[in-house]
């Protein structure tokens, strides 16, 4: 089974040369045949994961998450499986092994009657029943699965960052190999590796987020651990859809625009002596899979004279409207936003009266924040110089006979 899911980060994918030898962290390599020509090897502590359900990657209303190289929350059946404890040599009393290839790993794997683990496989054990966003759960701990990028310790002393299925060491310590391919419309040739967390821990230690590396390459952060059982043949095959960054829409589709409306505040829907609504909008694409609806809100006063605006960031998900970001108030005058070299960064010109600045819209894996000028005041109006107000009467000076 491989899922073709149309969706849209930033994948790692270094390069490296095979080597004909192994090694545990920190000694020399020694030959393969080491690992193949010896006796079956006592795999260690396993825990049995039963036949269920993966909601694979990141449901498309949570964040965060990389749009292109996660799913986009896709459910699967996995078939039942065993998987190791701790990354190989699983063993909770030792460092986790690194410096082998993919082959390597799988050769080392099979010397003890296993398999290397498919990244979905691993994807499950991490999530757990309950398809966690985090081994843990659903909400960031960040004491939980936390690691060094100088010392490898016991795989025992990670045991923190465990599954409800039992796995542990799951990040912290090394990047594991799998045996799948890195399916997300990169060059063919790259493999998918799970686990590693070392930085940036709320994004890197979700149990959807994975990596490419080149399957020869052997690194003192890459290990493996080995899974049991017939492999699940489920595979992310993840195209990429490109777009240009803004793209403006010739004209409003009134259902959309009420949709936007109704997910602004009860102020901003109701404006006295104006009315409000979106007038223009704009399709942003920070990343690929990815988009951002920036709309110009605008409201008229009653009359037509005079109005002010305010730029709004939306997400659309299914039937769900999620406002992203907003500024703390309205402005007299807004251009129409423009992307420079990073397609994660917008900038709109703003103005009221003799003020004028710029407001800043950064992506950075699903939310969105806005830096906008310190003179953009708290409120949902603005006074506009449009004519008189609605009963006012303005009474001109009587002209003088000569």
């Amino acid at each position: 089974m491989t899922l073709w899911v149309a969706a849209s980060g930033c994948c790692k994918k270094p390069t490296g040369d095979s080597t004909e030898g192994v090694s545990e962290a920190g000694s020399a390599p020694g030959p393969l045949a080491e690992a193949t020509d010896a006796p079956k090897q006592d795999p260690g502590p396993a825990v049995t994961v039963p036949a269920g359900t993966l909601v694979a990657g990141t449901p498309c209303q949570r964040v965060p998450r990389i749009t292109n190289e996660e799913l986009e929350g896709v459910s699967l059946h996995m078939s039942e499986f065993t998987i190791d404890v701790y990354p190989y040599p699983n063993d909770p009393a030792q460092p986790p092994r690194t410096g082998v290839s993919r082959d390597q790993a799988e050769a080392l794997c099979r010397a003890r009657g296993r398999r290397l683990c498919s990244e979905l496989e691993w994807e499950r054990v991490c999530k757990g029943p309950s398809n966690h966003t985090y081994p843990y759960g659903d909400t960031f701990q960040a004491s939980k699965c936390t690691g060094s990028t100088t010392l490898l310790r016991a795989a025992g002393q990670y045991d923190a960052c465990a599954s409800a299925f039992g796995a542990k060491a799951l990040y912290g310590a090394v990047w594991e190999w799998t045996s799948s391919e890195w399916g997300r419309g990169a060059p063919g040739g790259l493999a998918a590796v799970r686990g590693g967390g070392h930085t940036n821990l709320s994004v890197r230690t979700r149990c959807a987020n994975g990596q490419s590396r080149s399957p020869g390459e052997t690194s003192a952060d890459l290990g493996f651990r080995c899974c049991g059982g017939p492999a699940n043949p489920a595979a992310v095959n993840l195209p990429l859809d490109k777009r240009e960054p803004i793209v403006a829409d010739g004209a409003v589709d009134p259902s959309l625009a009420s949709r936007l409306m109704s997910a602004l505040p009860a102020d901003m829907r109701t404006v006295q002596g104006f009315t409000p609504g979106i007038d223009r909008i704009w399709r942003w694409h920070p990343r690929d899979n990815e988009e951002m609806i920036i709309a110009r809100y605008r409201a008229t006063r009653d009359g037509g004279r005079g109005a002010f605006y305010h730029p709004v960031v939306f997400h659309l998900c299914g039937n769900a409207t999620v406002r992203s970001a907003k500024l703390r108030g309205p402005v007299a005058r807004m251009l129409d936003p423009t992307v420079g070299g990073d397609p994660q960064r917008v900038t709109i010109q703003v103005e009221t009266e003799a003020d004028k600045g710029e407001v800043a819209l950064t992506y950075g894996y699903g939310n969105v924040t806005a830096k906008q000028p310190d003179w953009v005041k708290q409120g949902n109006s603005i006074d506009v110089d449009g004519g008189p107000r609605p009963g006012v009467r303005i009474r001109l000076p009587a002209m003088k006979r000569k």
